[in-house]
């Protein structure tokens, strides 16, 4: 032998050949998307990722960060807070001062209008509330890293999802 593979008798007329090489090039190429999706998909955040806690925003508006995502194909930005002072989050988000808005660390665009979520003024604690943003331009993105501010506190190196 000379070192090249030997086909099959059927496989050595150039038809065949053909139909076996566009075969192989359909699978790498299926195979590529697939395996891009999946990548695309993944969860940015590691494994048993917590969301920065801040005592003092705790304190002051009675609410605890426990979510950030990118939703809605990128759209829009959902965040999750629970409660754990029913008298100070009553008037969570209702006014400028309380109510809270993203920002990208990395580009400084801010996410803040608003489209669903929030409380009416019957609030629960423990309960888990969200607010959905509009995502202008994709200021914020699966990955980034980001800061939820509320007036004058923030809490910083938040990842969204």
């Amino acid at each position: 032998m000379n070192g090249s593979i030997a086909l099959p008798q059927q496989f050595r007329t150039p038809i065949m050949r053909s139909v076996v090489l566009g075969a192989l090039l359909l699978i790498v190429t299926v195979g590529s998307f697939l395996f891009v999706q999946a990548r695309r998909n993944a969860p940015l955040v590691p494994e048993n990722y917590v969301l920065p806690r801040s005592a003092e925003m705790e304190e002051k508006f009675g609410v605890r960060f426990t979510f950030v995502a990118v939703t809605a194909d990128g759209g829009f930005v959902d965040l999750r807070y629970r409660v754990v002072d029913t008298g100070k989050a009553r008037n969570f988000g209702h006014y400028t001062e309380t109510s809270p808005m993203l920002i990208n660390e990395r580009s400084g665009e801010v996410v803040d209008i608003t489209r669903m979520g929030l409380h009416n003024h019957r609030v629960e604690p423990g309960r888990i509330y969200y607010v959905l943003f509009r995502n202008t331009s994709s200021a914020i993105q699966r990955g980034d890293r980001i800061s939820i501010a509320v007036g004058d506190l923030k809490i910083e190196n938040v990842i969204a999802q």
